[in-house]
């Protein structure tokens, strides 16, 4: 995995470089001292993630972030806990408050380490056409398919939403999808998987489903209003 760090701050710079220096599969491409050389750089040189400061002089951090067309991990290291808000908003891996201590770090870095590696699709173990067993808190669980409300991505996991329970699990909206039964689940919006037969009504773009409302992407509505069979 990659790693840019970017700081006004020259002594900043040299504390992260020595911390990270015996870091395994961690390879540092470069120092940039200010938002603009980062995007000069990222231009011919890609990270997997940024060290990034938040306060920089000209343009800052988060405003550095807002301006990528695609986004590297990244994990925001500030003097001030005031952009916490805005730094999850734009889904980076952490946020550090300085002084950074190593243990924080190193941390910080495994959680992009472990995002930046493939999902393993045998986390997922389909043992039959009416269930599957997924990892949930370092355990095999039993989920019947019949169950099941919908699937929900957040961030890095997916929920499978019961009537009663929630089942976070590791994993990504694809390995998911591949293995619920197409006859059953269907698709609504990039964050969401339902199963049909549980849809009480629809309305405009969102669907009624027990106590829960799902939104519908207008992309995906045509497939869904097919699958419930509106006549």
């Amino acid at each position: 995995m990659t790693c840019l760090i970017i700081d006004d701050n020259p002594l900043a710079r040299l504390a992260l470089r020595n911390m990270l220096a015996d870091v395994e599969d961690l390879q540092l491409i470069g120092e940039c001292d200010s938002a603009v050389q980062a995007f000069n750089f990222l231009q011919k040189t890609p990270a997997d993630l940024l060290l990034l400061d938040v306060e920089m002089p000209g343009m800052n951090g988060l405003e550095f972030l807002k301006s990528l067309e695609h986004q590297p991990m990244t994990i925001l290291i500030t003097s001030k806990t005031e952009y916490a808000v805005d730094g999850f908003e734009l889904q980076v891996v952490d946020y550090i408050v300085k002084p950074v201590a190593l243990p924080r770090l190193l941390k910080s870095v495994q959680r992009a380490k472990e995002r930046h590696e493939p999902q393993q699709p045998a986390q997922v173990h389909e043992l039959s056409t009416n269930h599957l067993f997924a990892r949930v808190n370092g355990q095999l669980l039993r989920i019947d398919f019949a169950e099941i409300l919908f699937v929900q991505a957040l961030g890095d996991y997916i929920v499978f939403q019961t009537a009663d329970k929630k089942h976070p699990v590791h994993l990504t909206m694809k390995a998911v999808e591949e293995r619920l039964p197409t006859d059953q689940f269907v698709r609504v919006h990039r964050s969401y998987i339902v199963s049909v037969d549980k849809i009480s009504n629809m309305e405009q773009n969102s669907l009624q489903i027990g106590k829960h409302v799902v939104p519908v992407s207008e992309s995906l509505k045509a497939e869904l209003m097919r699958r419930m069979n509106v006549i």
